[in-house]
């Protein structure tokens, strides 16, 4: 598998974090913000949707690379967060972008390691010839949804995700034409910590009713709604830092690498006090380690690419060995060992 080009696309909106000090305690805020590291990040309006966002990004790339929208033989679409409940919001994305009737098309339902997992997906059909060519689209639009704008938070229940969270969509372009640049990849999941990040309401087990717009106190002594976020911060700062490590090792026993040998460390933009935490207990120099959550903040499937597009530099042009590790919700984490020449990224799109 070939890494072609990667594009991003955000919101205009900016939402200066530290604003929620109109609304709660300085101190609050400031916790939060200094915890997290996203002092702004990017919030799409009450009309914006994945699709729009991904679909954005997939014209840029493709009009970057040259690649004719009929070469195209899958369309895959990873979020947690789709414009519809049925079908696959990669469908409509299909039907935007003309691509031929031919392309397989589905999404995946992921978060956090959503963008990793989904390159291994593709790597599999493209190794085994299924496709030749794909667009993998990843991006996250929760503002407003499972958590409010920061301008728009009155509770203080819901202040550390209306922090943390952003918006954005992606497009990566990969093919199996050339020489493999994947050297080693890993996966896993650990399904006991299903509850450590969830959203209980909107789905089968508990459908939508009036009811999931209420506020109750839940078993953890919080009150919020049933389509609020849930997310364990202790319990997945000790998954991420047991896992997330045991991963490194096992990529770098399966490549043959050391980490000296990576040029630059692209991981899940979590939060910025788990990403700092993690590197040393990594012993990651902090200049290969990629950042972009203090201006967009936790964008999901869709941290890696957006950090790839914002961050990558120089980097993207040459000959590059990358680790990419996605990490959190499920609770499940997949990395991939890279070996890069060009990547084509054009500029960051904003709608």
């Amino acid at each position: 598998m070939k890494v072609v080009g990667i594009a991003a696309c955000v919101p205009k909106a900016t939402a200066e974090t530290r604003s929620a000090a109109e609304h709660f305690p300085k101190h609050d805020v400031d916790r939060i913000v200094d915890n997290t590291g996203v002092e702004r990040k990017r919030e799409g309006g009450p009309d914006a949707t994945v699709s729009m966002m991904c679909i954005k990004a997939a014209e840029d790339v493709l009009e970057a690379v040259g690649w004719e929208r009929e070469s195209i033989d899958a369309v895959i679409l990873v979020t947690t967060l789709g414009d519809v409940l049925m079908p696959a919001t990669a469908h409509l994305i299909q039907h935007e972008l003309g691509i031929p009737s031919t392309a397989l098309t589905f999404d995946i339902h992921l978060g956090c390691s959503g963008y990793t997992h989904s390159l291994i997906v593709a790597y599999g059909l493209l190794k085994a010839g299924v496709i030749k060519r794909a667009l993998l689209l990843s991006g996250e639009m929760s503002a407003g949804l499972f958590r409010p704008r920061v301008a728009d938070c009155r509770h203080r229940s819901d202040l550390a995700n209306s922090i943390l969270f952003g918006d954005s969509g992606t497009a990566t372009l990969l093919t199996s034409e050339g020489e493999d640049q994947v050297v080693a990849h890993q996966f896993g999941a650990d399904g006991k910590g299903f509850d450590k990040i969830m959203v209980k309401g909107g789905a089968g087990a508990m459908p939508w009713t009036p009811e999931l717009f209420e506020r109750r106190m839940d078993d953890d002594e919080v009150e919020r709604r049933p389509i609020d976020l849930i997310l364990k911060g202790p319990d997945i700062l000790t998954f991420t830092m047991k896992r997330v490590p045991r991963m490194l090792k096992d990529l770098v026993e399966r490549s043959g690498w050391t980490p000296d040998d990576i040029d630059a460390f692209v991981p899940h933009q979590a939060n910025k006090f788990m990403l700092n935490f993690l590197a040393r207990r990594m012993k990651l120099p902090a200049e290969k380690m990629l950042l972009s959550i203090e201006n967009f903040g936790n964008t999901g499937c869709a941290s890696i690419p957006l950090t790839l597009v914002l961050e990558g530099g120089e980097r993207l042009k040459k000959p590059t060995k990358w680790a990419w590790m996605g990490f959190g919700v499920g609770l499940s984490w997949s990395g991939l060992f890279l070996e890069t020449d060009e990547i084509i990224v054009p500029p960051l799109r904003e709608i």
